[in-house]
């Protein structure tokens, strides 16, 4: 029997009535459709703190041990995929989207140096044989959006350092200037790629 695709689905966009949110609902529908086991949640709804404190007493080396943030981690640790849903704003992730990024992309769970030389630049990935997608909205025309400087800082510092398998966009450009049948065509097109992505992900 074919095992289901386990995909983690984080929004984030404050206001739920927005397009984004939209977008969120279409890829939790394809999901669906496709018989993944979703987990899912915005990080504004959860109030999630992005703040990361740093000090003698909070060790990043201890990341890994935040009661707090324990139950993200461990959704982390069981996706075979993760989905993100967000807009870009001032060329990147919203704030509490980076803060959760910060907070939960812990070392001996999304990367390690053990066993690493001393000098080592790049850690061994341990979120090899997972899948990181993007759908995001922006109001950057296309050339820019499609060139997206905070994109690929994000692509290899972060997903491709992490050692996720798959790391792929799905962006709608010049938002604020697209009709209402353009975006309700883009929702359609959002769905049916959750759908495929939930398929691909599942398949042996």
């Amino acid at each position: 029997m074919q095992a289901r695709a386990k995909l983690l689905v984080v929004s984030a966009h404050p206001n739920p009535k927005s397009y984004t949110r939209a977008v969120y609902a279409a890829v939790l529908a394809g999901a669906r459709e496709a018989g993944a086991d979703v987990q899912a949640f915005d990080l504004n709804d959860e109030q999630f703190d992005p703040v990361l404190v740093v000090n003698e007493q909070h060790r990043r080396r201890d990341l890994d041990q935040v009661e707090a943030t324990r139950r993200y981690r461990e959704l982390l640790a069981w996706a075979d995929a993760v989905v993100f849903v967000y807009p870009v704003w001032w060329g990147g992730f919203p704030a509490v989207l980076k803060g959760f990024i910060d907070r939960t992309f812990v070392s001996g769970l999304t990367y390690t140096f053990k066993d690493r030389s001393p000098t080592a630049v790049f850690p061994t990935g341990l979120m090899r044989g997972k899948d990181a997608h993007f759908f995001y909205t922006l109001d950057s025309p296309w050339l820019v959006a499609w060139l997206d400087p905070g994109w690929w800082s994000t692509y290899f510092t972060v997903f491709k350092y992490c050692g996720f398998r798959s790391v792929r966009r799905h962006y709608l450009w010049r938002l604020k200037l697209t009709s209402q049948a353009r975006r309700e065509a883009w929702l359609a097109e959002v769905q049916r790629r959750a759908r495929r992505l939930s398929a691909e992900v599942s398949a042996p």
